[in-house]
């Protein structure tokens, strides 16, 4: 594949310059929010140093053991900064964690206010990474705001020279029954990868959900498919016009270990995950002295097994069109 020389930089950044990604992410705000709120019998609102403070905990302790990490600009970024290595690959979220929802439950999504691509840059980030909510079986003007939406972010990104990193996600809709819901996410998953595929979007790097839910999967204790099938489907994911990475999802480390493991036999980079990492480990909050240890023991382990999987990946190299730079002719 062909890149210009900064965005090749910038893969070999996050990545492990074979176009092999480890990366972890703590970008996350409504769940640690929420998990801060629960333990502290505060409003999930009013939680926002106790936040910060814990994201600057999972980097210290988790951000040497990836290639890269994403991080969001208001909470991880003050804690998380000083505690990185300088060769750990930065990664900026860009998505507001708060959607407009119109009538029908369908999902509008937006950039944090105040928040761009160019600050973004100026803060250091080697890529930035954008979520948008998708249904194919949305009204017309609402798939076209989302496309739209994440067409823009591209095209900062492609002005800024920095990577795109894009992850698409279905949603129920309100009152939606979750056992039907379950039973399609199979084929939603497919069709809303295949909706934004195409190369115009100039997504760098795709952040996808294995096509399916944790309930149905055989090797989980459900009665629907399989990981071999999974992996069969996964393999539509590799005919994007950008590299991919498996995120968690919400499964557990055993979990997502089995299906990375599937994901990379798909043609999969490698992973981008938080929760399988560091959820468990965060059941002893706020006793940060049991966190800190549960995360050295457990969410350490699990990046070990993940990473031991990635070294099964062949090596690819990105040729960097130095044309595009004019170093060469």
């Amino acid at each position: 594949m062909k890149t210009t020389p900064a965005k090749a930089r910038a893969y070999a950044r996050i990545g492990d310059g074979a176009l092999r990604f480890g990366t972890l992410a703590i970008d996350q705000r409504p769940p640690l929010m929420h998990l801060v709120a629960k333990a502290l019998g505060r409003d999930p609102e009013q939680v926002g140093p106790e936040v910060t403070e814990l994201k600057g905990l999972l980097a210290e302790i988790l951000g040497r053991a990836v290639t890269g990490i994403l991080i969001d600009p208001h909470y991880a970024f003050p804690a998380a900064m000083p505690t990185l290595p300088r060769e750990t690959g930065l990664m900026l979220t860009l998505e507001h964690h708060r959607f407009e929802t119109v009538e029908g439950g369908w999902r509008k999504s937006a950039v944090i206010p105040g928040w761009s691509v160019e600050q973004a840059v100026r803060m250091g980030a080697d890529g930035l990474k954008l979520l948008a909510w998708h249904r194919p079986d949305a009204p017309t003007e609402v798939v076209e705001h989302q496309l739209e939406f994440v067409r823009r972010v591209g095209e900062e990104c492609k002005k800024a020279d920095r990577l795109f990193i894009f992850e698409v996600l279905p949603y129920p809709l309100p009152g939606e029954d979750e056992a039907a819901y379950n039973a399609k996410l199979r084929d939603l998953s497919l069709e809303i990868a295949a909706a934004f595929a195409d190369p115009g979007l100039n997504v760098d790097l795709y952040k996808l959900a294995f096509p399916g839910a944790a309930s149905l999967v055989r090797e989980f204790g459900g009665s629907g498919y399989s990981l071999e099938d999974l992996e069969a489907d996964m393999r539509e994911y590799s005919k994007l016009p950008a590299p991919w990475l498996l995120l968690s999802g919400g499964l557990g480390a055993d979990q997502f270990v089995q299906m990375l493991e599937a994901a990379l036999n798909a043609g999969a980079r490698g992973y981008l995950a938080g929760r399988a990492v560091w959820q468990h480990p965060l059941r002893f909050y706020p006793d940060k002295t049991r966190v800190r240890e549960a995360l050295r023991e457990e969410g350490l382990e699990t990046l070990a097994r993940l990473n031991e999987l990635l070294l099964g990946i062949p090596p690819q190299h990105l040729e960097a069109d130095w044309q595009l730079a004019g170093v060469a002719g």
